[in-house]
């Protein structure tokens, strides 16, 4: 979107807030700018600030857009205004980190506006710090496998998990990959959950080792699906449900029902980039598949016996 003006001031649930850099383009293949950005975070806000209420966030800003260089941030910056919300944590380093925490729409445009393209929230909320309330399986393509490679494996996971008596729950990375949230009463440390996560991935690699693996180098990969249980350990994040990618034509990361992606017969399940920044309309009409899963906590406490030999709780989380 071409602004007429390269500032502007606008007014966000009762908050001014002074925009700038309109004008800057972002994703430069697909032409979009800041602005574009911004209004998506500002239309998309009540899908997706459920999935943030409560969760500390890391940043991935690009202020030159997504070709130019990049950086990360925890921290709160000394310059943000005075009512954003944010979430203290002493590091290990006791270094004091404030961290974001985006639960109103303004703090979402405040975020555009700072090219904060991708959100990270954490797995555990403000309420269990060191307890998170979803584990995810993160699924991802090395080079040579193909997108229903992925489908394959995500498969075999909706599978195990039904034989375990759970329910997961996939959305598109935006990048090449499927994630598959589980989600958790929250009384289970990071390192166990990452563990059970790592479970999974064994009985899958060991059921389907043509194309799945959890090898860590990337070079050993061979053309199969890695299914990550590290993004689960403390400290790690996924992206968000509805946050776009920094990738050519601004793909986002949406959530989908199983039977969209595993399709029989002849019929075209989704695609790693079905939805970009460009389909706000259709990504709204959508329904909001992920809200449910908040609502239906699982526990593991059947099913540690076979994963959790070893683990401790009360590990330090972040």
């Amino acid at each position: 979107m071409k602004m007429k003006a390269d500032r502007h001031t606008v007014l966000v649930g009762g908050k001014r807030l002074e925009l700038s850099r309109l004008n800057k383009v972002l994703w430069p293949e697909a032409g979009l700018t800041k602005a574009d950005l911004i209004a998506y975070y500002w239309q998309i806000a009540p899908r997706l600030l459920p999935h943030l209420y409560k969760r500390p966030l890391t940043l991935t800003r690009y202020p030159d857009g997504i070709e130019e260089g990049m950086f990360y941030q925890k921290d709160t910056p000394s310059y943000a205004p005075d009512w954003l919300k944010t979430y203290r944590v002493v590091s290990d380093d006791s270094r004091e980190i404030r961290y974001l925490l985006a639960e109103d729409e303004a703090t979402l445009v405040w975020l555009a506006n700072q090219a904060a393209i991708e959100l990270h929230p954490w797995m555990s909320t403000t309420d269990h710090p060191d307890y998170p309330s979803y584990a995810v399986v993160d699924l991802d393509p090395a080079t040579g496998a193909e997108f229903g490679d992925v489908v394959e494996i995500a498969g075999l996971v909706r599978v195990l998990l039904q034989e375990l008596g759970l329910k997961g729950y996939p959305k598109l990375s935006g990048a090449s990959g499927i994630h598959i949230y589980i989600p958790l009463w929250p009384r289970y440390p990071y390192r166990l959950t990452s563990r059970f996560v790592g479970y999974l991935g064994e009985l899958i690699v060991k059921a389907y080792p043509q194309k799945a693996t959890n090898e860590r180098l990337v070079a050993k990969r061979d053309g199969k699906v890695y299914i990550d249980h590290l993004q689960n350990l403390p400290g790690k994040t996924i992206v968000a449900p509805y946050v776009p990618r920094p990738l050519p034509h601004a793909p986002v990361s949406v959530p989908v029902e199983w039977e969209e992606l595993i399709v029989t017969g002849s019929g075209r399940g989704v695609q790693p980039h079905d939805f970009t920044l460009a389909d706000i309309k259709v990504i709204l009409a959508r329904p909001p598949l992920f809200e449910q899963m908040y609502q239906a906590p699982q526990s593991l406490d059947k099913i540690m016996p076979l994963f959790a030999a070893g683990e401790k709780e009360g590990q330090k989380v972040h």
